[in-house]
């Protein structure tokens, strides 16, 4: 047999060439294969990684929420929709009370907000300054102490008559209802916590030649902060339930409102909204409050 009978045809030849580039794609393709699972172990590590970083009560909060969730629809499963409105009959209501055109459930929204933080705010700035005062002068903190102990035994409701009759039906005797349901509970927890701190610390600024007033605001105040934020995380929770009361006894407007109106008319679902609508702020409210408090807690 010649030389040249020993060279490979075309069909060979190309035989060859199939089989190479075929052996070329499996490797790519157990390459490519291989990084994949590399990145897949990868991503695998940092979830868990990120599942142990997650705190247990975060986990007992979720599993908690899961089991309102639950029993809220099994609930509602055994009473009819005018008794107890499931998860997805509430969903629809709120739609159909932000579609409404009258805007009713968003003005009465923003009304609540309004009356409910200016209240609070209001009673920030006068529960603060009573127990800066009560800090700064032994005789008046006593005399406060005895004021706070009467004025926090006189049921809320009590005021509303009088305010109604000084201010009228309008914003403003919301607000102070708000505030004086919320400042008692300021001052009171500020005022302890004012007792509460070391005189050590204050004695050594104003030994330094700083005045009293300078050790208050630059020794003592940071110290006490972060119990002044827990007085005031607790004070808040009275404020929103004032706003609620105020709102259905005066002029029936706000969240109150709605949620006299529809529990009236046994519109269960839309009531169901209205009350977890203030529940949704006062949980914020007190959400950011407590983060708060954690950044200027003194390590």
């Amino acid at each position: 047999m010649t030389r040249e009978g020993n060279k490979p045809g075309p069909q060979t030849a190309g035989t060859t060439i199939a089989r190479a580039s075929a052996q070329d794609a499996q490797e790519q393709s157990g390459g490519a294969t291989t990084a994949d699972r590399s990145h897949a172990r990868e991503d695998l590590k940092e979830a868990v990684i990120w599942l142990k970083g997650v705190r247990c009560e975060s986990w007992i909060v979720l599993g908690l929420a899961t089991a309102l969730v639950l029993g809220w629809e099994w609930i509602a499963s055994q009473f009819p929709k005018a008794i107890i409105p499931s998860i997805g009959e509430t969903l629809e209501a709120l739609l159909g009370m932000l579609r409404d055109y009258r805007g009713g459930y968003i003005n009465a929204v923003a009304n609540t907000i309004q009356n409910y933080y200016s209240g609070l705010g209001l009673a920030v700035l006068v529960g603060w300054t009573l127990a800066g005062l009560m800090g700064l002068s032994g005789l008046f903190g006593r005399v406060m102490k005895v004021v706070l102990d009467f004025l926090g035994n006189i049921p809320l409701i009590a005021f509303i008559p009088l305010l109604v009759a000084l201010l009228g039906l309008g914003g403003t005797a919301k607000v102070i209802l708000v505030m004086l349901a919320a400042v008692i509970v300021i001052a009171t927890t500020a005022q302890a916590a004012f007792e509460g701190v070391d005189q050590g610390a204050e004695e050594a600024a104003m030994g330094l030649g700083a005045s009293k007033l300078q050790a208050q605001l630059l020794v003592v105040w940071p110290l006490i902060l972060p119990q002044m934020i827990a007085g005031l995380r607790l004070g808040a929770a009275q404020a929103l339930t004032a706003c609620i009361v105020a709102e259905i006894y005066t002029a029936m407007t706000g969240l109150g409102g709605l949620i006299v109106g529809y529990g009236a008319s046994f519109n269960m679902p839309r009531y169901f909204v209205a009350v977890l609508t203030t529940v949704i702020i006062g949980s914020t409210t007190a959400a950011a409050l407590r983060r708060l408090e954690q950044r200027f807690a003194v390590p």
